[in-house]
């Protein structure tokens, strides 16, 4: 199915492909239906990112923390 163009819709990369019934309509498809996407990864996250957000995550905590102490 050929690509017309490619667009957003609600924030998501769709594309907008030559199609239909004798291919007079076009047809929009969601850019992750198709083999044109980023490869898969093969995990969610990473051991580095995952101990970035334990940092960020035990910062807020503290200054949380600290603010009702009224320490800040």
């Amino acid at each position: 199915m050929p690509v017309l163009f490619a667009k957003r819709r609600a924030g998501a990369p769709v594309l907008v492909c030559e199609g239909g019934v004798g291919g007079l309509a076009t047809v929009t498809l969601p850019l992750s239906w198709t083999d044109r996407g980023f490869a898969a990864a093969s995990h969610r996250l990473s051991v580095e990112a995952l101990l970035v957000l334990d940092t960020l995550i035990t910062a807020i905590v503290d200054l949380r923390s600290a603010k009702d102490q009224n320490l800040v």
